[in-house]
């Protein structure tokens, strides 16, 4: 009676072989049921097209704009910067969002991008997962790139909106370089002012200062008689200083003369008097150079533009050979199924 009951217990795998060889239609019906719900997927999936952009470090010579002679100490951007520069902007979401409401009215009239049953901020969210940024690894690629991913049902539309997007981030991103390299030529040129003043003020206050000792002077030696200096008939000074009067009133009134003649002297020259000053002539020279200084920011480039965004010609979604595949193997396990429950289900209406 035990021997008995545990054959019954036993599975028989040629008994399985059996059921499923009797009920082999069951088995068909599950795989062509499932296949032919993949067929009806696959009719019905929008196709999804993927476009990419990649970019890489640029060169120097697009850089020299911003590295001109004259921002020495004003303002420097190497190539290892200004990929770095590329880099924070395409991975912000600020400018995301910005291109976003800047191109809002023509998102919202192409179909699949916005829904206005969603908020603005649902919609944004929605665009901003299409927009997949992908960086090197130092470790794993031989070059430096950014790869920027774009998916969307729409292959020249995915592309033509990549294209827009990247020109759109890297012009935003070189003018704010420009924004920082003006505001410190304009923190430079005042700190060059100022030092001018104050050297302009010294020269002017040390003159007026002259002046007047030299007219004090003046006066005691007309009072004293002292025309002719009196180191004229010494050789030996020492470290002695002699008042101004002891150098005679002709001496004094040839050096008051001097100091009143330099403006009409310096009229002619580009600075006037300014020539005069010691110092002044190279922070003027700096100054003029930081004025007449213009960037064509048309031509700086950050980064090079080494692969646009072009129309895909085959979707990435959905994959139809492997929805075909994977439809197979799940209608022979369904078939599989339905025919092991028939088999069993026969079996027990016979047994009873």
């Amino acid at each position: 009676m035990i021997e008995a009951g545990f054959h019954e217990d036993e599975i028989d795998l040629f008994d399985l072989w059996d059921d499923l060889v009797a009920n082999k239609i069951w088995a068909g019906i599950g795989i062509i049921a499932c296949v032919a719900l993949a067929i009806v997927y696959l009719s019905m999936a929008k196709p999804i097209y993927e476009v990419r952009s990649v970019i890489k470090p640029t060169n120097e010579r697009d850089l020299v704009g911003v590295n001109a002679p004259e921002l020495s100490g004003v303002y420097s951007l190497g190539v290892v910067a200004a990929f770095e520069h590329a880099k924070r902007a395409l991975l912000s979401k600020e400018y995301h969002r910005d291109f976003y409401k800047q191109n809002l009215s023509q998102i919202r009239t192409l179909k699949g991008l916005y829904s206005p049953l969603l908020s603005e901020s649902q919609n944004f969210t929605n665009f901003d997962n299409l927009l997949d940024v992908e960086l090197s690894d130092s470790k794993k690629d031989n070059e430096t790139f950014i790869a920027i991913n774009f998916e969307w049902s729409d292959a020249k539309g995915a592309a033509d909106l990549l294209n827009a997007y990247v020109a759109f981030t890297l012009q935003s991103r070189v003018s704010e370089i420009k924004q920082t390299l003006e505001s410190k030529r304009l923190v430079r040129l005042n700190k060059l002012k100022y030092d001018a003043s104050l050297i302009r003020d010294k020269y002017y206050s040390h003159k007026t200062q002259r002046k007047l000792q030299l007219g004090e002077a003046l006066g005691i030696a007309k009072n004293v008689g002292q025309r002719d200096s009196i180191f004229s008939k010494s050789d030996i000074l020492g470290g002695f200083k002699p008042p101004l009067y002891l150098y005679g009133s002709k001496a004094l009134i040839a050096e008051e003369s001097a100091l009143s003649r330099r403006e009409s002297l310096s009229k002619g020259l580009p600075h006037g008097e300014d020539h005069f000053m010691a110092g002044l002539s190279s922070i003027l020279f700096e100054i003029e150079q930081l004025r007449q200084l213009k960037v064509d920011y048309s031509k700086i480039k950050i980064v090079q533009l080494d692969e646009p965004a072009v129309v895909p010609v085959n979707p990435v979604k959905p994959r139809k050979l492997l929805v075909l595949a994977l439809s197979i193997v799940a209608g022979s396990f369904l078939g599989l199924m339905l025919a092991l429950i028939v088999a069993a289900y026969k079996r027990h209406i016979k047994r009873t």
